[in-house]
């Protein structure tokens, strides 16, 4: 059986996850970074993300310590680097990483962030469950977390969780 592959990110109501200079700050003066939605819950069963170069410098700026060092950490850069302890740099496709990755054992894979790592996995439609934090800000530009799509993408919902001034709403794809 194929790992899941979970994306789990903040975004806004006009569904931006990032403003136009990439920045997230927007998160921290709505709701603030540390509203407690489950956080400890949820990491305890990833084994295994995927992010952006982007993201990983963000992380990096999170604590003085990397927060997701217990998990292995496939980073797409267009400037790889040498490996470190469970951090990969990784310059490829991202759904043929993914593809890969989910045919392994062990717990679930987050998809953790750029909207660059983020829509190609959206179009192969490799992502089984969405989890989307829903911040009570309106960016009206941005990155946005869906591109253009040829065809709907069909999802259903799995449940909603009030956390502080957000919402988290948990959505499957659709089985046939």
């Amino acid at each position: 059986m194929p790992k899941k592959v979970i994306l789990q990110l903040a975004m806004t109501i006009d569904g931006y996850i990032a403003d136009q200079n990439g920045s997230v700050d927007w998160i921290d003066a709505t709701v603030g970074f540390d509203l407690d939605w489950g956080y400890d819950q949820f990491i305890a069963g990833i084994d295994t993300i995927v992010m952006g170069a982007t993201s990983y410098h963000a992380a990096l700026k999170m604590s003085p310590t990397y927060p997701y060092a217990e998990q292995e950490n496939y980073i797409l850069t267009h400037h790889p680097q040498p490996d470190q302890t469970k951090r990969h740099f990784v310059n490829g496709s991202v759904t043929d990483l993914v593809r890969n990755l989910r045919q392994g054992s062990g717990k679930a894979i987050w998809i953790f962030g750029g909207g660059s790592v983020i829509q190609p996995l959206i179009a192969a439609d490799l992502i089984d469950e969405y989890q989307l934090f829903t911040a009570p800000v309106i960016l009206g530009q941005g990155v946005p977390l869906f591109g253009h799509r040829p065809q709907p993408l069909l999802l259903q919902l799995k449940s909603t969780t009030v956390f502080g001034p957000g919402v988290m709403a948990t959505y499957i794809r659709q089985q046939a």
